[in-house]
């Protein structure tokens, strides 16, 4: 034990102050870690299901639930009720779901250290980029109340970074097993299973095309498991395989468009890339929902210098960051073809998802004893912490 805390003094260090932020950030927004959200969507999926029942017993109001055949539904993929169950079992209905959230957010933290620190990065580097994707993103600001959108975002996160982690230690059969996890978080993680399936077919030099086909179809055989108890799942409920519940929601079954529309592509792109923040003659930050997420999520700013400085220096960019570019993009116009572009929020919570994937494009194919990090982007990093860690208190007071 002692030889543990001398070995990851610096990370628990890290994490015990991630502990009383949270705990003095509650306390401001009037609220507490040990507490529970009255968004608990997720929970009451999971009480049903201990009643053998995939529906709840009534409506209510303050939830997103679908309503088909008579019944109310949670309309969300139900992975994280899985997660819960076990919480459930063990507190009943005292759950401390917002301690769980601190958990999953120092958990995502903990697997970027890990993975930097594998990869032999100096501490310093390690350290910064790993709280550059926390903290410095519009990650601690999910983190902060465990309501059914964001405890599926961060469990979602999670899943991802255990995938990135799986395939940076060539565990083939882990990378698509996080990612079917994830799916039953949010479902536009199943592009990632493609992206990685590309990789791996296109990377294989040996083998024939069905030969590499068969190969990595083995790989994906427990992913296909998971996917068809979510499909089982969605047909008992809504008698659709493919249905996880959100297109029986009021808001889209009276949307003209409905929930999926090339109508929403163009007015969802200029909102995440051109809502900007404003600054009044007292200096007060005024800002609309969503605004851009590069100015939320700066380590994307981050990311695409680096990502030129790499191109330059190499005069090429290796296949998988290409991929990774590709598929980010991919799930931003997929993203914005949505009908809402995560309502309530501080910054813009649905780009959230690519982070764990842009975290592997930044540090792919580095020159890790050579790697730094010039003062700008370091600025930027703690402007990005500085101005999440402010959003997020203002969000849950003034914006509320």
């Amino acid at each position: 034990m002692i030889k543990f805390i001398k070995k990851y003094s610096n990370l628990l260090m890290i994490i015990f102050s991630f502990f009383m932020i949270f705990v003095l950030i509650h306390q401001i927004i009037d609220t507490s870690i040990v507490g529970s959200s009255v968004y608990n969507s997720y929970e009451l999926q999971a009480k049903a299901w201990l009643k053998g029942q995939v529906f709840l017993d009534h409506n209510y109001e303050n939830l997103e639930l679908a309503i088909y055949n008579g019944h109310y539904f949670v309309s969300f993929p139900p992975l994280p009720s899985v997660f819960l169950l076990p919480f459930i079992i063990v507190f009943g209905d005292n759950i401390p779901t917002n301690l769980i959230s601190f958990i999953l957010f120092s958990s995502c933290f903990f697997i970027l250290y890990r993975i930097l620190k594998k990869l032999k990065y100096n501490e310093f580097i390690s350290i910064l980029l790993s709280l550059a994707f926390t903290i410095g993103t519009n990650l601690i600001s999910i983190s902060m109340d465990s309501g059914v959108w964001f405890l599926a975002q961060l469990l979602n996160y999670l899943l991802c970074l255990l995938a990135v982690n799986s395939f940076l230690n060539k565990k083939k059969i882990y990378v698509f097993l996080f990612l079917a996890l994830a799916v039953g978080c949010r479902p536009f993680s199943l592009i990632y299973m493609i992206m990685f399936f590309i990789y791996y077919l296109v990377s294989d030099k040996e083998n024939k095309l069905f030969v590499k086909l068969k190969i990595n179809i083995m790989y994906l055989l427990p992913s296909i498991i998971i996917g068809l108890c979510y499909m089982f799942y969605n047909y008992i409920r809504f008698d659709n395989i493919l249905e996880f519940g959100h297109n029986y929601l009021p808001e889209f079954t009276e949307a003209v468009n409905g929930q999926f529309s090339i109508n929403y592509l163009l007015p969802n792109l200029k909102e995440l890339f051109f809502n900007e923040i404003d600054v009044d003659s007292r200096l007060h930050l005024h800002f609309m929902m969503p605004f851009c997420f590069f100015i939320a999520n700066p380590i994307l700013i981050v990311y695409i210098y680096e990502m030129i400085k790499k191109y330059i220096k190499k005069k090429k960019i290796n296949f998988l960051n290409i991929l990774v570019l590709i598929f980010v993009c991919i799930n931003i116009i997929l993203i914005c073809l949505h009908k809402t572009l995560g309502a309530w929020q501080f910054g813009a919570r649905y780009t959230i998802d690519i982070l764990p994937f842009v975290f592997l494009g930044l540090i792919y194919d580095n020159d890790v004893k050579e790697y730094r990090l010039n003062k700008l982007e370091i600025m930027i990093i703690i402007l990005g912490v500085i101005l999440n860690v402010f959003g997020t208190i203002l969000m849950y007071t003034v914006m509320k």
